[in-house]
């Protein structure tokens, strides 16, 4: 029933492929960025949880720092893909699932549950695009659909989160959904129908991500706008809060039979926020875009957000348009009040609010388009301007993305040409490589830690290569220096070097530094 009132009108239907289409093309690149390794930093939070589900067959998580929706989603597609991953590799797939709890962030296996992971964020990233064109389709008709659907397939903040493994996306689709589904309820024919989906959606922006629940503050006053009487919009409202807590238990059951722990993690990502001031929004929306995304270029732009407050000004002056800005802006403020109080800052905490600055674009260009006396100009003048805004930064991301290889596999690659099946490869464990890209290497490999490999090469001298990297000096002193002090039993030599950051904190990211030394015989 949802999917069938997601198809647009038959006539426009190719406007609305292209746009689509258009959107895939910018976000698709980022689904195999970086593999057989995670390509943002919190990848890892979900994937390492989806990875226990899996290896226990248990749908509790056990860890309710994010709520459990995406967890779902995607152990979910992998539990369905299992019989497929058996029939083309011949085993198991639990044969090669990396183990939990990891022993590094950065191993999840195999790349197939990345690939699934991402694919699945993907869905969610089109169902936004589609989401901002209908809800801006049933306010101002289809030309400020298709714009509004445009806009949210071309700019930054939501095309490099496209397919990234994160809540964000999820709770963004769930917080439109909820709003065309309370907008429908008032100005459809079917008010019970829309207002029970209505809830639905509630309760699963909540267990995507908790403050997304605010997305309320604007639904309840859309139902009370439920023509008939106080005694049918209280209805309204009843369904849907019966809807939004139903929906809330079945999509994390842990908010019932666990609440003492969920409120727990709760606090304690409450107090993570509330650490060192990181980050400005203003800065990420109209400079640079959030400061753990590989974007050159604002989350936003400051042109876009003067279009977005003209929109708000002619939402406001439009009775047409009022009362729906009205209930959004409340939930907008609710929201920004409460992401700024915490010193911790990404923009992604505002990403539920970015296809909301699209549809007020999306009125302000209807408005204009009422009184031009040919709006096909205004269309075309309207599309350009869109492109010529976004459309730089998104190919520019796109391509980021397809040519984006992680430095361990550019190491192994150039390992695996030189280093012969007599040879003995040591391998810093440290950087976290995965089990399959050290079985590219026909050469016996030594995975060993700092300690160990220095033991090791102090003492003996049968080691061709060593591999390793810039740890921030963890372990003593660090192997490179080591090496190159002539600590080793054997001299070595600098022969290949990849990447550019240390290999420290939590993610390794995919351009950490690594050095190949090379036994001088």
């Amino acid at each position: 029933m949802i999917l069938w009132l997601l198809v647009p009108r038959r006539r426009s239907l190719p406007l609305w492929l292209a746009v689509l289409l258009l959107a895939l093309g910018l976000r698709l690149p980022s689904v195999w960025a970086g593999l057989p390794y995670t390509n943002y930093i919190d990848e890892g939070h979900i994937f390492h949880r989806v990875v226990r589900m899996v290896h226990t067959g248990s749908w509790d998580p056990g860890w309710y720092l994010y709520p459990s929706l995406p967890l779902y989603a995607v152990a979910a597609t992998v539990s369905v893909y299992r019989p497929i991953y058996s029939a083309f590799h011949d085993r198991p797939l639990a044969a090669d699932l990396s183990p939990f709890p990891p022993r590094y962030y950065d191993q999840v296996a195999p790349a197939e549950v990345l690939v699934l992971g991402r694919l699945v964020t993907l869905a969610a990233s089109l169902g936004i695009v589609v989401l901002t064109g209908l809800l801006a389709r049933l306010l101002a008709g289809e030309a400020a659909g298709l714009f509004a659907a445009l806009l949210a397939a071309l700019l930054p903040a939501l095309v490099i989160r496209g397919a990234s493994v994160t809540v964000d996306p999820y709770a963004t689709f769930f917080v439109l959904a909820a709003l065309y589904f309370a907008e429908r309820a008032w100005r459809g024919g079917r008010p019970w129908r829309d207002s029970i989906l209505a809830g639905v959606m509630i309760g699963c922006a909540l267990t995507s991500k908790y403050p997304s629940v605010l997305v309320a503050a604007a639904v309840v006053p859309a139902l009370l706008r439920i023509e008939g009487g106080w005694r049918r919009r209280v209805r309204a409202v009843e369904l849907a809060t019966g809807a939004a807590l139903l929906a809330a238990a079945v999509t994390m059951p842990a908010l019932v039979v666990k609440n003492g722990e969920v409120l727990t993690d709760v606090v304690r990502q409450s107090m993570r926020y509330g650490g060192r001031p990181i980050g400005s929004y203003w800065d990420q929306a109209v400079r640079r875009a959030e400061w753990d995304q590989p974007l050159d270029a604002p989350e936003l732009g400051l042109p876009f957000l003067t279009l977005a407050v003209l929109g708000g000004i002619v939402a406001l002056w439009d009775r047409r348009f009022r009362g729906t800005a009205l209930t959004a802006a409340v939930f907008a403020g609710a929201l920004g009040l409460l992401v700024t109080h915490f010193p911790f800052r990404p923009f992604r905490n505002l990403l539920p609010l970015v296809p909301l600055a699209c549809l007020l674009v999306a009125l302000l260009f209807a408005w204009i388009r009422e009184r031009l006396r040919r709006p096909a100009w205004g269309d075309l003048a309207a599309v350009l301007l869109a492109l010529v805004l976004f459309l730089p930064s998104g190919i520019a991301y796109a391509r980021e993305r397809s040519v984006l290889a992680d430095s361990r596999v550019q190491a192994v690659d150039w390992l695996a040409k030189r280093a012969g099946p007599g040879e003995v490869v040591l391998v810093s464990e440290e950087l976290a490589l995965q089990r399959s890209e050290l079985a590219r290497m026909e050469s016996a490999v030594l995975e060993l830690d700092a300690g160990r490999s220095r033991v090791r090469l102090r003492r003996r001298e049968d080691v061709q290569y060593v591999v390793t990297g810039d740890f921030g000096g963890r372990g003593g002193l660090g192997l490179p220096d080591f090496i190159e002090m002539g600590k080793a039993r054997a001299p070595f030599e600098l022969v290949a070097r990849f990447g550019e950051r240390p290999g420290t904190g939590i993610w390794r990211t995919n351009r950490q530094l690594v050095f190949i030394f090379r036994r001088i015989l």
